[in-house]
């Protein structure tokens, strides 16, 4: 008997975890081959390796978990060139869209999301603090009428992903950037990309382009992607979120408002869909320079994830 209990003894040490052991959390997006969201899967659909070593599962949430949102409005000089209506009327068509679009967005929202709202141009302002009052927020956008200045895109991203991984509450957590042209600052788009990578928040680019936009000295060439196209989309791409481009004079029509809305429909969808999977580290060394892997039983399923920052075992009861 005592044998027996000096067995069980020691095996229960084995799978408790180690004080050097880290609590792994991934958020997870489904597709399948049609780039349909997969919303009904479960905890054993999911196979996890690191470092080339399968992990177990501790932790499945599949429950609508609330959101921390950030929304970042370009509000540069350029943002304010008019277009006409019916040759008659002219509106600031891409900062009413850019407003207009994040409405939509505040509106698809639960009442239990947070919301950030952020301005740039030269500068990097915060117009509102992490809030759940959709009034207050959407208040903000209907006043946000005040522009100037040249686009410090780089900057601005780079500075809003650090707002919201210091100050989101929740676990889910996305920004949402809305532009009408290209960086002006002379930043390099390779130190953002670090800042993308290290953050891992999912950002969503909806630019707005003037016909044809481009670089100076750059003429745009009908079906190839301009430097600044290939931007915001690859800003999307590498933090797990997407890209939408329009022509701004097409802002005035129907057919472009309800591309813009499909897009915001698109990524509450996604966002909404998301799982959250946690696992104990069986691998040793730090979390930042191991290799994650996670598929899914079904072949034909493509799995998109990002990491929330490691958690001691040691510190979970």
């Amino acid at each position: 008997m005592k044998f027996l209990a000096l067995l069980l003894t020691a095996a229960a040490l084995a799978q408790a975890p180690s004080q050097d052991r880290q609590l792994q959390t991934l958020i997870l997006t489904v597709n399948n081959k049609a780039g349909q969201f997969v919303t009904n899967m479960k905890q054993e659909d999911f196979i996890v390796e690191e470092d080339g070593a399968r992990q177990e599962v501790s932790k499945f949430t599949a429950a609508q978990e609330p959101l921390s949102l950030g929304i970042l409005i370009d509000t540069s000089a350029s943002m304010r060139l008019p277009v006409a209506v019916q040759g008659k009327e002219k509106v600031a068509a891409a900062l009413l869209a850019a407003d207009g679009a994040a409405r939509v967005v505040v509106k698809l929202t639960q009442p239990q999301d947070e919301f950030l709202f952020m301005t740039f141009s030269d500068d990097f302002k915060v117009k509102q603090s992490f809030n759940s009052d959709k009034k207050k927020v959407t208040d903000l956008l209907y006043k946000d009428t005040t522009v100037g200045g040249s686009t410090h895109l780089y900057h601005a991203v780079g500075e809003a992903l650090k707002e919201i991984r210091k100050k989101a509450k929740n676990n889910k957590r996305a920004l949402i950037v809305l532009t009408d042209v290209h960086d002006t600052s002379g930043d390099k788009i390779e130190d953002l990309q670090s800042i993308v990578h290290e953050q891992e928040i999912p950002v969503y680019t909806f630019g707005m382009r003037w016909d044809p936009w481009g670089v100076p000295g750059e003429t745009a060439t009908p079906g190839k992607a301009t430097y600044e196209e290939a931007v915001l989309t690859m800003i999307a791409a590498d933090s797990g979120g997407h890209s939408m481009i329009v022509d701004i004079p097409d802002l005035l029509s129907d057919f472009t408002i309800d591309r813009m809305i499909a897009f915001v429909q698109l990524i509450e969808l996604e966002l909404r869909g998301q799982y959250a999977l946690s696992y104990y580290s069986s691998t040793p060394g730090s979390a930042a320079g191991k290799v994650v892997r996670v598929r899914t039983v079904y072949p034909d399923l493509e799995v998109r994830y990002r990491r929330l920052a490691a958690e001691k075992a040691a510190s979970k009861k």
